[in-house]
């Protein structure tokens, strides 16, 4: 592959490097074209160093350094204090506890650094934690008769602690009290959806169990409640609209109505549902004169209405 230098106008003072790039070339020959990529250097301007970026990355790996001093500091003082009532083993083991305690409570910390008052239980645990890690290290250099040895020492979990406040400081962004409730109604609708969906998926998880396990017992409990439920649906298919809501002002203005004396009677979903229930091969003829035997009135759509009313309460029928 041929390597060409292309050559670009440069501006004064501008950091550049050689980058390869690529381009399309087409050949044709007898009308056929194919074409390919082929490579070049070309000069790209670099963008000029973020000091703010780089020292920012030197104080977190600073703070890293110091912690990893700070642990192996406070383990082996605690660990040393332990050893006489324990074996070595646990002793040194219980030392990583003491710094691993604070550690924690500034990840916390760290996690709701836009959010004050949930950041301040964990704040408050941290140097409650830092300081018991540092009266265990002074202690032990008490009990060597070396206070200000343990007194230093103790320090170094101090000044690891003192360096991710800092940090965290440095990250936190102060929030309106509009902003910040704007937040938390939003943090609270994706923890009722997470919590809903878990929920759903507990249930159908257990579901899918009992499905698979429960054997007949379950399964005619299925039945019943899927049956009363399909029940509950068709009553409420084949119930006439409610009247229309008239205000009271028209109702006064209207004239008296004779009163309907009410009749007593299955519903056209129930006389259909019993019908095929007895007779599952029942026609849809002998269904409309069934209907019209309860007291419902011949109209001109009631033999439409009896064969969709059959088709719901029995899918599989095909009408007659």
């Amino acid at each position: 592959m041929d390597e060409a230098t292309e050559s670009e106008e440069r501006l004064r003072g501008v950091r550049y490097e050689k980058v390869t790039r690529y381009r399309t070339e087409t050949t044709v020959i007898d009308g056929v074209p194919s074409t390919r990529r082929v490579a070049y250097q070309a000069w790209e301007p670099v963008p000029p160093r973020d000091w703010d970026e780089l020292i920012l990355r030197g104080v977190t790996g600073l703070a890293i350094a110091v912690t990893v001093i700070a642990v192996v500091a406070t383990t082996a003082s605690v660990g040393g204090l332990l050893d006489a009532l324990v074996p070595s083993a646990v002793a040194y083991s219980t030392g990583v506890v003491f710094t691993s305690a604070w550690l924690a409570c500034l990840g916390v910390q760290w996690l709701n650094r836009i959010n004050p008052e949930r950041a301040k239980p964990a704040m408050i645990a941290g140097w409650v934690a830092l300081a018991i890690s540092m009266g265990a290290v002074f202690a032990y250099g008490h009990t060597l008769n070396q206070p200000w040895a343990g007194g230093f020492g103790a320090c170094i979990d101090l000044l690891a602690k003192g360096l991710w406040a800092l940090l965290i400081g440095h990250h936190a962004v102060p929030l309106d009290a509009g902003v910040a409730h704007w937040v938390t109604e939003q943090e609270q609708k994706l923890a009722g959806r997470e919590l809903l969906s878990a929920r759903l998926l507990r249930l159908n998880r257990n579901a899918a169990y009992q499905r698979a396990v429960g054997g007949r017992e379950f399964q005619a409990a299925d039945a019943i409640l899927n049956s009363a439920e399909t029940a509950r649906a068709l009553d409420a298919s084949a119930a006439p609209p409610a009247p229309p809501v008239v205000p009271e002002e028209e109702k006064k203005q209207e004239e008296p109505v004779p009163t309907v004396t009410e009749i007593d009677r299955l519903s056209i979903a129930a006389v259909v549902r019993t019908a095929i229930a007895h007779n599952p091969k029942v026609s849809d003829a002998d269904l409309v004169t069934a209907v019209k035997e309860a007291g419902h009135p011949d109209r001109p759509n009631l033999a439409d209405t009896v064969r969709r009313t059959a088709l719901r309460v029995d899918p599989s029928r095909k009408a007659s």
